[in-house]
């Protein structure tokens, strides 16, 4: 595509109707797409088009896009926003601080076209089962895992400030379809009925995962959660899953109830 091209596409994230179709074109151009949104993102003032920026550069797995989405982290509209994109280019929790994820961006040569988790992008080709493809998603000290019964695993998650989060994998349950899926969720406190508009409120900011309810000890609970298909799941993914979910549990259980 032109130069043009794409800076037309990148134009048409300002506006909530074609922003979606837009995106996953700019996905679909791959690294063509990564300098011009980088350069969008130093520019654009829009609040739609920042937010889908930011998504659209993690989508695309860019490492040469980290220093430039850094300092997002710090922003109080765009922070949770950046914090996924940065899960998703460098596959663990490097915290909430901007330093931590440049000095990974300085470490790496950025321009190789080298897939990032190489090893755990091998290991998934091979389908390993639950229990394996759990601890290959939590290599090199990003969590604890514990299984709590047959195709149930709890995640001790490090987050921000030395918290540590816990987020429940559950394999083995299926959609509506029959196509079996894996569910992540964390709990993110008692849900009281004051809560329950803010809640919906912060349904409609997420680009990824949402919130709900379940019943614990017969008390109704929000909980962040996730379901993504267990056909080709890999490692990688899962990882980002389980460290965005417990990141936003996080998040929104101290939004909901400060």
């Amino acid at each position: 595509m032109s130069e043009e091209g794409v800076q037309t596409l990148i134009a048409k994230l300002r506006h909530f109707r074609t922003r979606r179709a837009a995106s996953e074109e700019l996905g679909a151009l791959g690294n063509q797409a990564v300098r011009p949104l980088m350069e969008a993102l130093k520019s654009e003032e829009a609040e739609g088009a920042l937010w889908a920026i930011l998504n659209c550069l993690g989508e695309l797995r860019a490492p040469q896009a980290v220093p430039a989405i850094a300092p997002y982290l710090e922003d109080s509209d765009f922070g949770m926003a950046a914090h996924e994109a940065l899960l998703k280019i460098v596959g663990r929790d490097l915290g909430p601080a901007p330093a931590p994820w440049v000095q990974w961006a300085e470490r790496h040569e950025l321009d190789t076209g080298e897939p990032l988790e190489a090893p755990l992008q091998a290991a998934a080709a091979t389908a390993p089962s639950d229990g394996r493809l759990t601890e290959l998603a939590l290599a090199e000290g990003c969590g604890t895992f514990r299984e709590t019964e047959p195709g149930r695993y709890v995640v001790s998650l490090p987050v921000a400030e030395g918290a540590v989060k816990e987020v429940t994998i559950v394999f083995g349950s299926t959609d509506q379809e029959g196509a079996e899926i894996v569910i992540i969720y964390a709990d993110c406190g008692d849900a009281r009925p004051e809560h329950y508009e803010t809640a919906l409120r912060l349904n409609l900011r997420m680009p990824y995962g949402a919130i709900a309810l379940r019943d614990v000890g017969g008390k109704p609970c929000f909980v962040m959660f996730n379901t993504i298909l267990r056909q080709a799941l890999t490692p990688i993914e899962l990882r980002k899953s389980v460290f965005t979910i417990g990141e936003r549990a996080r998040r929104v259980e101290r939004e909901l109830h400060r």
